[in-house]
């Protein structure tokens, strides 16, 4: 369903002037620049709810000693939820399976909408403490303009996919200073997929996106850090135990947030009630541990330069899990890629101190440690290691981390997978009833194009050649079916074998062969999908379609030429 209407035929009027690729690369640049201000607008309205909570309303609060912090999160996640009842429930939550349902089951339209209620809400959440990341939002954000862009255009589902996908990426590009990491994860966590089509307008949109990030945000790694020492490699052991247990960590992350918010659902209470609730229990923690509240990326920072000892890491880690469980589920809109990294971080720096206690000998700094778990809770949650790999080496910007990250993230993915097959954004899709594995490959009829398919050899007769004349042909061929073009060259649709053979036997041996073409010959671009075609034939109730290269015929595709392609993919 589309919210508004289209500019009828403006792709089409494009793709007449310019080559296709070109046009979605011109797409793709626009999304780019939309995510990039869109993610920097982003970080400012975390920056002005931040202030309006923490440096306007809180010192107004000072009478209440440690709890002036317990109701900023109340407010914040009582009017979250109204705003995100009231215009858009899809707003709710983490925002990336959303995005992967509107994929896989919408026809990748999301409501224009969701651009402005997403960034107010989730800005709301962490500007009053919620405890959720920025990157869910941003990705929801751009993938709405995304799918919002490629609706006015009028664009196939197979390129608004392809734009959804390109918002996504801008936005964790723009996000993270991170371009491949953009790419990596709107590929592999987004869609599900690294085909080729789709990298490059990905790309471009990622790279201008960070590119407008590091104008306004600075062109820095999200987490600097010191050059960290990795070892030896006989010392590489002590990364499997890092992968090992973040994987097992990571699993621990999926099922708890998932328990906590089964627990809030089973509430009969208002949901105005049950936000104000969570914002209570938030509010807290929040009031002993205020590293828990927002993102946290500068308690972060402490556990990657050393700065946070064991008691304190291990706690954050529990009450970081519990914080951001209970903010998801009592309504609040965030993330839950930052806090994974929050938690990768102080279980790695946890590790770390007792691994530098245990061998203080072996030169490997807890602080690595700490970077390596990062990537590993989110490998594992995520169940992207590529992703994991290449967003914490642009994170961090150290070569020297990348073996180690990449031992990490591959065995804690591995272990995830392992004791769970859903990841963090799709169990939340699976518990609705949407197997999305499936529904990413419904048909391997996508996978090709009507071009691709339609027979280059095929018999031939004029429009004028009689019913006779045709079934000669016929006879000096093994074709079962024929084109027919008119005196022009123009081709004008196929017939069949054994049509002919009927028409003959009825008394029509000296009817021109056009006679035998139905009243109404359906046609199908040259770029549709096998899976088009099969729906275009299915919906009119016909054998075959007029294949055109914009309003010239170029060829005709059967059903029999879809049943050989696809023998061909088996």
């Amino acid at each position: 369903m589309q919210w508004f209407a289209p500019r009828a035929g403006l792709h089409a009027r494009l793709t007449r002037r310019l080559p296709e690729p070109l046009v979605l690369l011109l797409y793709a640049v626009l999304i780019g620049v939309v995510g990039g201000y869109g993610a920097v607008g982003f970080r400012r309205l975390i920056d002005v709810f931040t202030k309006v909570f923490f440096g306007i309303a809180k010192p107004h609060l000072t009478f209440l000693g440690r709890a002036d912090v317990l109701f900023l999160p109340v407010v914040g996640l009582l009017v979250v939820s109204i705003v995100v009842k009231r215009f858009a429930p899809e707003a709710k939550g983490h925002g990336v399976p959303e995005v992967m349902a509107a994929i896989a089951t919408n026809g990748s339209v999301i409501r224009p909408r969701v651009v402005l209620v997403k960034a107010v809400a989730s800005a709301l959440t962490i500007g009053s403490g919620g405890s959720v990341g920025r990157e869910g939002p941003i990705v929801q954000i751009g993938s709405a303009f995304g799918s919002v862009l490629g609706q006015y255009l009028g664009l196939p589902e197979r390129y608004l996919r392809l734009m959804v996908a390109c918002g996504a990426g801008a936005g964790i590009a723009a996000t993270f200073n991170a371009p491949i990491g953009g790419v990596m994860f709107a590929t592999e966590v987004i869609l599900g997929s690294f085909a080729l089509q789709n990298f490059t307008a990905i790309v471009i949109s990622s790279v201008v996106s960070a590119a407008i990030g590091r104008v306004y945000l600075g062109n820095h790694p999200s987490f600097p850090m010191p050059t960290y020492q990795v070892g030896h490699f006989q010392t590489y052991w002590m990364y499997v135990v890092i992968g090992l247990i973040a994987g097992l960590w990571s699993f621990v992350y999926i099922k708890v947030l998932y328990r906590i918010e089964d627990g809030f659902d089973a509430l009969r209470w208002p949901f105005w009630v049950k936000a104000m609730f969570g914002g209570a229990l938030v509010g807290a923690v929040g009031a002993g541990f205020p590293q828990v509240f927002g993102v946290g990326y500068a308690t972060v920072d402490q556990a990657l330069t050393n700065h946070l000892g064991l008691g304190l890491l291990l706690a954050l880690l529990v009450l970081k899990l519990l914080a951001t469980s209970i903010t998801i589920a009592a309504g609040g809109s965030g993330g839950v890629f930052s806090p994974g990294l929050y938690q990768g971080s102080m279980l790695g720096g946890a590790i770390g101190v007792l691994f530098f206690h245990l061998f203080p000998h072996s030169g490997i700094s807890p602080g690595a440690m700490a970077a390596m778990a990062m990537a590993g809770v989110f490998a594992g949650s995520a169940q992207a290691p590529v992703t994991s790999i290449m967003m914490l080496f642009e994170m961090t910007g150290d070569y020297n981390m990348i073996l180690p990250l990449m031992i990490t993230s591959v065995l804690a993915a591995t272990v995830a997978s392992t004791l769970s097959r859903d990841t963090i954004y799709t169990l939340k899709l699976a518990r609705r009833g949407l197997d999305i594995l499936r529904l990413r490959h419904p048909d391997r009829m996508r996978a090709l194009t009507v071009a691709e398919a339609v027979s280059r050899e095929r018999l031939t007769v004029p429009a004028r050649t009689t019913v006779t004349s045709a079934w000669a042909r016929f006879a000096q061929s093994h074709e079962w079916f024929a084109l027919v073009r008119s005196e022009q060259g123009v081709l004008l649709g196929s017939v069949a074998r054994a049509q002919v053979l009927e028409a003959l036997n009825s008394g029509r041996a000296s009817e021109p062969i056009a006679a035998l073409l139905p009243p109404t010959v359906y046609r199908i671009q040259e770029r549709a999908t096998l899976a088009e075609a099969l729906h275009e034939m299915n919906r009119h109730d016909v054998t075959y379609l007029l294949v055109c290269r914009g309003d010239v015929p170029v060829g005709v595709i059967g059903s029999s030429d879809i049943v050989h392609a696809y023998n061909d993919l088996q």
